[in-house]
């Protein structure tokens, strides 16, 4: 009968810990900035979490959890990040902004090339007066139905330059640290649930 408590309180020792390592993960999950391991860490919890189901009994409910949170969610997080090869900008303001002097040497342009060097993306940058027409005041509409991820135009009143996005691109939070030195710059982002009206 000993040995059968010891047992349990072994389980019981074995479950808090893994709830300690649960909470630190999650921790580490929100402070990680690397792609790859937030990956990691996102599969690592949900088979932590499949060993807590174990202990609790309940192995059909673990064995679920390991196929969907282990495989198949970080697959498709994996895909979607491969996916992003390029960083598509729409220059609606067309001045020297992007381009200065016929080549690629305005302040945005230097901006938006060490942003799209630190996540080893293609900076693609146009100004198809066609897109530029059909984006006005439209713009969320446009980023929507296009493949554009950025839309820079300027305020002809107080010359800010305004970079405009989806607020679900992962990408938009750095450029708008990155921006937050340049007074003439602002970054507004769009909410999902605002496209389309």
């Amino acid at each position: 009968m000993v040995n059968y408590i010891t047992d349990l309180s072994l389980i019981d020792y074995t479950a808090y810990a893994l709830q300690f390592l649960l909470i630190f993960i999650a921790v580490a999950i929100v402070v990680h900035k690397n792609n790859g391991t937030i990956i990691i860490l996102i599969a690592s919890f949900s088979l932590v979490t499949a060993s807590l189901y174990v202990i609790n009994n309940a192995p059909d409910v673990a064995i679920a959890e390991v196929a969907i949170g282990s495989a198949i969610i970080p697959l498709i997080y994996v895909i979607s990040i491969s996916r992003q090869r390029e960083f598509i900008v729409l220059d609606k303001a067309m001045d020297d902004f992007i381009i200065s002097d016929n080549q690629f040497t305005g302040i945005g342009y230097i901006l938006l090339k060490r942003f799209s060097d630190f996540y080893h993306l293609e900076l693609n940058i146009t100004n198809d007066p066609l897109l530029c027409r059909l984006g006005e005041g439209k713009d969320q509409i446009l980023c929507e139905q296009t493949n554009v991820d950025l839309i820079v135009s300027k305020d002809p009143a107080s010359g800010e330059y305004i970079l405009k996005g989806k607020a679900s691109n992962i990408l938009m939070n750095k450029l708008e640290q990155m921006t937050k030195d340049y007074d003439n710059i602002r970054v507004i982002k769009f909410k999902d649930r605002d496209f389309g009206e």
